[in-house]
């Protein structure tokens, strides 16, 4: 398995964690797991084009630069939002400062974004 695998594997992995933490009731997790699961997308999609990793700055800068090779579309400005929404969650984590509603919609946007984000990988390999 190579590691552009492995974190789409983990990416998945996570999502699922992210609904078993919050309906355990631990916001906290479930919010970091959730980022997780875009972070290793991402990641997975990086490594498969040679893109450079290893910081939050990379991640972001490499999300953005997938979204808008697709060109300026509504998809364009939503997933700039989505990407933008899953942050929240990993500063959530550390500063616990959304409600379970906030964290359950924000968990879904994550899962919207990650399927989106693959789907844009796809649709931009085959074009």
């Amino acid at each position: 398995m190579t590691t552009s695998q492995r974190h789409a594997e983990i990416s998945q992995e996570f999502l699922r964690h992210s609904r078993d933490e919050l309906a355990a009731g631990d916001l906290l997790q479930a919010s970091e797991k959730a980022w997780g699961a875009v972070a290793h997308c991402i990641n997975s999609i990086s490594k498969q084009r040679g893109w450079p990793l290893g910081s939050h700055r990379k991640l972001i800068d490499n999300a953005r630069k997938l979204i808008l090779s697709a060109g300026e579309s509504q998809e364009t400005d939503l997933l700039l939002l989505r990407l933008g929404a899953a942050q929240m969650l990993h500063k959530n984590f550390y500063e616990e400062l959304m409600s379970e509603d906030e964290v359950c919609e924000r968990i879904a946007n994550a899962s919207e974004l990650v399927a989106a984000l693959k789907r844009l990988d796809a649709r931009l390999k085959n074009s």
